[in-house]
Parts: C-alpha cells; structure tokens; sequence
C-alpha cells in the first residue's frame, strides 16, 4: 500500500526502494501486479515429475526401502536432497498404510563397544529367486563381511554355503575391505563350528591360522551380538537385491552390490562431536595384513561346454578339448589356481577320507562310531576296499541326514496323528471324491501356490485327509504347519505383545498351512482380522489348507465382518480346490455297527 501510494505522489522506484528498505525489482513487481503483498512466490516442486513414478513404484512393492526408491529417482534425474524426498513421500503420502508396520515398534537392545580394528563380522545372505542363468537353484548366496568398529561392509556372490565356497569368499571378503581385524565372529555355521557346542572344526581353525586370526562364535540365542552384519544384509537386500533385474550376469550383479557397498561408505558417523564417515573411520582401522595366496581350499563345480569348446568360470573362459559341446565338464580350484578336467574326476582315497571327516561331522558322536565300525567289520571280512568302504559310510551319512531332516520336518509340522490316504476308507465315506483326493497327494497344487477346502459337518474325514496331505508333503521335503482354533488367538496375542510381524513371518513361512476347524467355535475380538492377514501374506506364495462346517455362503455371518469374509475368500477361492463332503461320521461308524449287530441278534432270537 506504501509504495501504491507513494507512487502516486510521483515517487521513483529508487527513491521508493531506498524509503522501504527494499530491492528495486521487489518494488516494480508490486507496482506492476506481479506480486500480492503478503504471499511468497512458490518454487516448483521438484518432486512432482517422480510422483507417479513413486506411487506405482510403492504400489507394486509397499515394503520397498525409501533409500532404495531414492536411488532409483536419483538415476532418473531428481536433484533434491534424501531428505527433502522423504518429506514429499509423506506430503503427499505416497507410500500405502499397512497396519502390522505401523503397529509395530522395536525392541530393547544393548550397545556393545567394538574397538577400531578388533572384529569383523560375518554372515551368509540367502537371496530368494535368483535368475535362472545363473544355475544355483532357488536361492542365491551372499556372504557379507563388516568391520564392527566403521560399520564398512562389503560382500561376495557364491554358488554354495559350504566349506570351500565359504574359504574362497571370506578371502575375497577381506581382500575387499583392505585387510583383516584380529577376531572373526559368525553365528553357528556348520562350516565353522559344531552347532551343539560352537567348538570350532579342525578345518576352520586352519583357515583362522592361516589368516592369524581368532574366532568368536556367537553364543545360543544371542543373536544380537552379530548386529552390525545384520543390518548390513538388510541394507543388501532392500537396496540391492530387490532391484536386480531377471536378465543380471553374476559377474553384473557383483558389481551392483561392490557399488553399492562403496557408496555407503559415504555415510555420515558421528564421533565425540566431530563429524566424519564410515570410510575414514575404516580408513583410519589398524587392520593386519593379508596372505598372498589364499588359503588352499579345493573347489569343485560342474559346468557345461559351450559349443565353442570352453567353460565359464569366475567371469573368465577356459578352454576344454573339442568335440564335447553341451557335456556336464569338472572344474576344480585350489588356491586361487583353477583348472578343468577333461574326464571324469579320479578322487584319491586320501581325498575320499577328507570327505567323510567332514561329513561324519554331522553325525551324532554315537551313529558315527557304529557306523564306522560296522564298514570297517564289513571291509575286513569281505576284502572291500578303503574307497568302497568310505562310499559305504557316506551312503550311511546321507541316510541319517536325511532321517533326522525328515524327523525336524515333522516336528515342526505338530500333526495331530501320523495318518496317510492309505489309513482313509473311501468306501465307507462316499461323500469324498476319491479322484480329486489322489490328485491332491500329488502336491502339485504346492508347486501352483493353490489351495484347499474341506467342508462339510463334523465327522467326515476332513481333519484326516488335511493331515494326510500334509504328512505326504512333509515326506516330499516341504515344510508343513498344522494349526486349529488357537490361530487367531496366537495372532492376537502377538499383536498384544508387539510382535505382530514376527508372527505374521512365521505363518508365512511353511510351504503348506493346515488351518483345522474353521468356523467351530466363535472367533476372538479382530480373529476375522487376523486370519485374514494370514491368508493375505501367503496369497499366490503359499498353499493353505482349510477344514470348516460352515458353507461358503454363510461366511460373512460366522465372521462377523461382511467385508473381511468376502476378501478372506476372494483370495482363498482364486486358486483353490473345493472338497465338499457329506456322509455318515467317521466316529459313530462303531456306534452304528454295534446297534446293527445288537439288531441283527435280537431277531434272530425272536424268529
């Protein structure tokens, strides 16, 4: 308004400028309209081009890291700063709401002092679904390496958990990180130790001298004592893992996770006040030197020939004699020094023993010693060789393991009884499409991620055809987890005791969940809630099988909840197999023939 009315006076813009105590261009954008008195201009928002970027982004994957999305926009031109992201992904609410991370919160945790240059921490990274090109299965490996005192990581690729693989990348690790600390700590790898004891094994603590270097073995149920790795392999697997594409070269996917890893030594510590990042603190780490040559540990993997004649190993070709393309071809490693074998691989007997020491390790100190004796007896008197005779013993081992995983797999299953479809009598119960049970012991509806549905009234078989299922997947290797009416109130209780999402991971976890007697008696305050949630994190993941005697139709009034009902089935019912049975109970069978036998005798008397 001052300067509106001054300029009417016949005031210049200088003079006015000088009298206000503003700029010259402030003034003559007042006076011209440009500006309102009271109103700021507002910058555009540079956010708003990656917003729908963000939003289907955060859709697809709502558990997606922020850092991670951050990085992604970064590589498509965004220039604000990770915190000026963060904020617009609040404003303007980007991410979707999930009930279980927003109810839950952490846990007490201790600080524990690591002094510059004492620990390194490792652990292995299982990465799920790895690409197909890469021939490792359905998981890849990850062994990440951490010094404790920085928090600098790094991490390798392997093709296997087991003891060379283990060498080679541990020695790739430390070359990575400049040098090696004094001690080495990891959980209760059977690599590294007994897992019943955590005594070191003979082979490990080789490896450890050959480094100079002590091992820590963490003790049971303290886990947290490896916290730093942890959070080093949760930062691989939000910012990395989940954004390697299907069509990744192992030799490209290293890369992504070396690039990754140097770029969080760009972190920001602070220490006594003084502000500094985790690669100078690593920088500055008395870390002791590394051998020349890696420990000499033997690896062995199968390749195949290419049609030119060579196998790929380690990013690099190696050359095999012509005239053996598509052919399964050896390759061994020893020290760093690879070599490939033109013919089948001759293994000494010295290497044999090698072999069963370490198996043997895995035996019960009892089984062991039996075993051992019977092959050596048997050897003596039927003149076997030293070779057949360690064969024989690791036929043995490979039986016990088996025979123990198979006892842990139903262990963890809780089936009520052992029942198989041979302990079913389809004759006596005519309401059960026998067709459609013999597919279903096939399992591959656990390979199609579908499920089952019992229903029908009390007694019918429903309960003992879930649970021979589930011993038939449980002989299959799968593992299986059978759970009744407690279902929802365990959920609830977790909820109570904030430990929503540790529960709702472990009933996530099984290959197939039996949830018995749905529908028998009422559900808990929010039990609708929580089987719902149960059923959606194994939605098109996992198999669930379900026993009730509520029809499917009259869903929405046992639950309560219209809404919940109709999006429990929707998802149950999408890819789903549904066994309605109705017949006579399996458990008044007895009954009712006794009473036709009492008949059958008192007319017999009266004739």
């Amino acid at each position: 308004m001052d300067a509106h009315a001054l300029r009417r006076q016949g005031w210049t813009i200088s003079a006015i400028a000088r009298h206000l105590g503003r700029d010259r261009k402030t003034i003559r954008a007042y006076l011209n309209g440009e500006r309102t008195a009271g109103q700021r201009r507002q910058t555009p928002d540079a956010f708003v081009p990656y917003l729908p970027y963000c939003r289907q982004r955060l859709a697809d994957d709502p558990h997606l890291w922020a850092s991670t999305l951050f990085d992604e926009v970064v590589g498509l031109g965004y220039e604000g700063a990770y915190s000026t992201f963060t904020r617009a992904l609040r404003r303007y609410r980007v991410r979707p709401h999930c009930e279980p991370c927003h109810a839950s919160t952490g846990r007490d945790v201790a600080a524990i002092a690591h002094p510059p240059g004492e620990e390194i921490q490792f652990d292995w990274l299982e990465l799920p679904d790895p690409p197909e090109g890469w021939g490792v299965g359905g998981h890849a490996h990850l062994l990440v390496g951490v010094l404790a005192h920085s928090g600098r990581w790094r991490a390798v690729l392997a093709e296997s958990e087991d003891f060379p693989h283990l060498v080679q990348a541990l020695d790739d690790v430390v070359r990575k990180l400049g040098g090696t600390a004094r001690r080495w700590r990891f959980d209760r790898m059977a690599t590294v130790c007994y897992p019943s004891s955590g005594q070191v094994t003979a082979a490990f603590a080789a490896v450890a001298k050959y480094y100079g270097v002590g091992v820590d073995i963490c003790p049971p149920r303290r886990g947290n004592r490896k916290g730093v790795v942890e959070k080093a392999n949760h930062s691989a697997a939000q910012r990395w893992w989940r954004t390697v594409p299907d069509g990744l070269t192992v030799v490209q996917a290293q890369s992504g996770v070396d690039k990754l890893s140097l770029r969080m030594d760009d972190r920001r510590r602070r220490i006594d006040g003084a502000v500094t990042t985790v690669g100078e603190l690593a920088a500055a780490e008395p870390l002791l030197g590394i051998p020349v040559r890696p420990f000499p540990a033997e690896l062995e993997v199968e390749r195949t020939v290419s049609p030119q004649s060579l196998v790929a190993f380690d990013g690099n070709f190696y050359s095999v004699p012509p005239g053996r393309p598509a052919a399964e071809c050896p390759l061994t490693e020893a020290g760093g020094e690879p070599g490939v074998s033109t013919s089948p691989m001759q293994v000494s007997e010295a290497r044999r023993f090698q072999q069963l020491r370490g198996h043997l390790s895995y035996l019960k100190l009892n089984d062991a010693a039996e075993a051992l004796n019977r092959v050596l007896d048997q050897a003596r008197t039927e003149r076997m060789s030293l070779t057949a005779a360690l064969e024989r013993l690791l036929e043995i081992e490979v039986e016990a393991t088996e025979a123990r995983k198979l006892a842990a797999r139903e262990r963890f299953a809780c089936l009520p009884e052992p029942w198989t479809l041979a302990d079913f009598d389809f004759a006596a119960q005519p309401g059960v499409d026998e067709k459609l049970i013999r597919d279903l012991a096939t399992l591959r509806f656990l390979d199609d991620a579908s499920n089952v549905l019992f229903v029908g009234p009390p007694g019918v078989g429903k309960t003992m055809l879930s649970v021979a299922l589930g011993q038939a997947a449980v002989d299959a290797g799968h593992r299986v987890y059978f759970t009744a009416a407690e279902l929802a109130a365990k959920c609830h209780k977790a909820a109570l005791e904030r430990r929503w999402k540790t529960c709702m991971r472990f009933f996530a976890g099984p290959k197939l969940l039996i949830i018995d007697e749905l529908g028998y008696l009422p559900l808990p305050e929010d039990g609708a809630s929580a089987l719902f949630q149960v059923i959606n994190q194994r939605y098109l993941k996992s198999s669930t099988i379900l026993t009730t005697n509520v029809g499917i139709a009259d869903w929405v009034g046992a639950f309560g909840d219209a809404t919940v009902a109709a999006a429990m089935l929707d998802r149950l019912l999408h890819r789903a197999a549904v066994a309605g049975i109705d017949g006579p109970s399996y458990r008044l069978r007895g009954h009712q023939n006794q009473a036709d036998a009492m008949r059958k005798g008192v007319n017999a008397r009266v004739s």
